[in-house]
C-alpha cells in the first residue's frame, strides 16, 4: 500500500461543491457524501451546486429512494442496513491512496447495479482495495432511481419535456464534477475510465454513445451490460402510462405525481410492478441519447474509447435465485427453439440471447468503427462473493460473481489463495486499461474473435479461446 498523507492537509481539498474534509479508511484517504449537485425540483434535471461551506465527507451520503424489483415479497436490497434513503441523493465517494503526489492518477468511476430500482453505496462493493493497491482515483457514485430518475413523462405531458433521461443528466453532472475537481484529489481529468455491472455496465454503454459525454471519459469496462437497453419513445410513454394507471385515484393528472410523498410513488411501482411488467431504462430522445447506441456507435461516436467487454461463464443461472419458474417463464418469452429444452439448455440460451450475442454486437460495432477493443469471459466463482453461499448457484460463474473479483483484496486475508490471485488478475486487466488504454492479451476482431478466459485452473489461471 502507498504511505497515507503526513498530515491532515491532504485530507481537505477545494471543490465547486465547497471545501470537503475526509478522513483514513484503513490508511487511504476517503471522502464519502460530497454532492456533486442538486435537485431543484422532482422530475426536473439536476444542477450544480453552490458552494456553501465546509462538507464532512466522512460519512455516506443518502442513497436513492428504492423500489422493489419483483412484486413477490422479500426482494433484495443491497445496501447497509443502515443507509439514509433520500430523493437528494446527488453525492460521490473518491479513494485516493496519494492525493498529493505531484504526479496525476488514473481514475476509475464505477457505475452500480440494480435495474435502475436498487443500489447506490453497498457492502459488496469495496473500491479501497483497488485505490489502496492498483496506486489508481476511484468514484463511486448514486443517482435517481426508479420513478424519481426513470419515468419519462416527458413522453406524455409538455410540461416534462426537460425531464427525459434525467438519471443520465444526474451521471453525466457527476462526471463534469469529476472533471473539473478530481485533480485535488490526486487524479488526472485526462484520464478517466467508467465501468460498470449488469445495470451499471449498461449505463456504461449507453453513455458511450451519448454526445455530450464526449471528453468526460478516456476508457471503458463492462461487465455483464449491453448497448441495447434505451428504449424507444413510445415504449417510454407506454411505461409512463401503465404507472399513472397504477396510480389510481391518487393523482388525477401527470402534473399530481410531483406533490406525493416519496412512499407513496414507491406504493405506486409496486401496484405498477404487480399489474404486469416495469423497467426503467433510457429513452431516445433524439437529443441527449440521439438514438440507438449500437447505431450511434456504428459511425464511430466512440471511436477513440479503448473498450473491455466481460461476461460470465454461466450468467443466466442468477435467475435460479428467482422465486416461481423464473427460467422457464422468460425461456418461453424469448422464444426459446425447443419445447424439450432441459433447465441447462434453456439457461444456455438465454446467456446467449441477454448476455453473449449483445456482447457481440457491440465488439464487432466498435471495432467496424475503427474501435479497439478486448473480451473477457469470468470462468469462476470466488469464495468471497455474497452469493457463494447459495447452493442454487454456488460454484458456478453466474451473472453478478465477478464483482468479488473487482472489488477484492489481493494481498488480503479474505477467501483463498485462488480467489485473491483472480482478484489480481481481473484488478489487472482493468488497470491495464485505465493507465495503458489496452488489455494484455489480442484485441477483439470479427476475424479474430478472441476472448481472455479466467479460470480456476491451478496451474493456468488464464486462456485465449472463443466467446461462448
Amino acid at each position: 500500500m502507498s504511505d497515507p498523507p503526513s498530515d491532515e492537509t491532504a485530507l481537505t481539498v477545494r471543490t465547486s461543491s465547497g471545501e470537503v474534509h475526509g478522513f483514513l479508511d484503513r490508511g487511504v484517504p476517503n471522502w464519502r457524501g460530497v454532492p456533486y449537485g442538486r435537485i431543484p425540483e422532482r422530475f426536473r434535471p439536476p444542477v450544480a451546486l453552490t458552494p456553501s461551506g465546509p462538507i464532512d465527507a466522512s460519512q455516506w451520503g443518502p442513497d436513492s429512494w428504492q423500489v422493489p424489483m419483483s412484486a413477490k415479497p422479500g426482494g433484495w436490497s443491497p445496501l447497509y442496513p443502515d443507509a439514509v434513503k433520500s430523493e437528494e441523493c446527488l453525492n460521490l465517494n473518491i479513494w485516493s491512496a496519494r492525493p498529493d503526489s505531484p504526479a496525476p492518477k488514473p481514475v476509475l468511476v464505477w457505475f452500480h447495479p440494480g435495474r435502475h430500482m436498487v443500489g447506490g453505496n453497498m457492502p459488496t462493493v469495496d473500491p479501497w482495495s483497488l485505490a489502496a493497491r492498483q496506486d489508481v482515483v476511484v468514484v463511486s457514485a448514486n443517482f435517481r432511481l426508479g420513478p424519481w430518475g426513470w419515468l419519462h413523462l416527458g413522453t406524455l405531458a409538455p410540461e416534462f419535456a426537460d425531464s427525459l433521461n434525467l438519471a443520465v443528466r444526474d451521471q453525466l453532472l457527476m462526471l463534469r464534477w469529476v472533471r473539473d475537481n478530481i485533480a485535488g484529489f490526486g487524479g488526472d481529468p485526462d484520464n478517466v475510465t467508467i465501468f460498470g455491472l449488469s445495470t451499471g455496465g449498461s449505463d456504461v454503454a449507453t453513455l458511450l454513445s451519448v454526445p455530450v459525454a464526449r471528453g468526460l471519459f478516456h476508457k471503458a469496462a463492462i461487465y455483464s451490460g449491453t448497448a441495447e437497453h434505451p428504449i424507444e419513445s413510445a415504449e417510454a410513454a407506454a411505461t409512463a402510462e401503465h404507472f399513472i394507471t397504477a396510480a389510481g385515484a391518487l393523482v388525477s393528472s401527470t402534473a399530481d405525481l410531483r406533490r406525493l410523498s416519496n412512499v407513496a410513488l414507491s406504493h405506486i411501482h409496486l401496484k405498477a410492478l404487480r399489474a404486469g411488467p416495469l423497467t426503467y431504462e433510457p429513452v431516445i430522445d433524439g437529443d441527449l441519447v440521439p438514438g440507438p447506441p449500437l447505431q450511434t456507435l456504428s459511425q464511430g461516436a466512440a471511436v477513440d474509447i479503448p473498450l473491455l467487454l466481460s461476461v460470465t461463464s454461466d450468467e443466466a443461472r442468477i435467475l435460479d435465485l428467482a422465486t416461481g419458474p423464473a427460467v422457464d417463464v422468460k425461456y418461453a418469452a424469448l422464444a426459446g427453439p425447443s419445447r424439450d429444452a432441459t433447465h441447462v439448455e434453456k439457461l444456455a440460451f438465454l446467456s446467449q440471447i441477454l448476455y453473449y450475442e449483445p456482447m457481440k454486437r457491440l465488439l464487432t460495432t466498435v471495432h467496424g468503427a475503427g474501435g479497439n477493443c478486448w473480451a473477457q469471459v469470468f470462468d469462476y466463482h470466488p469464495t468471497t462473493s455474497h452469493l457463494a453461499g447459495n447452493p442454487a448457484v454456488a460454484g458456478r460463474a453466474v451473472h453478478g460473481a465477478d464483482t468479488a473479483a473487482l472489488f477484492g483484496d489481493a494481498q488480503g486475508s479474505a477467501g483463498n489463495a485462488m480467489d485473491r490471485a483472480i482478484v489480481a488478475d481481473v484488478q489487472q486487466a482493468l488497470v491495464d486499461l485505465a493507465r495503458h488504454g489496452r488489455a494484455a492479451w489480442p484485441s477483439y476482431t470479427p476475424g479474430t474473435p478472441v476472448a481472455r478466459w479466467i479460470t480456476a485452473d491451478n496451474t493456468v489461471r488464464t486462456r485465449l479461446g472463443p466467446l461462448p
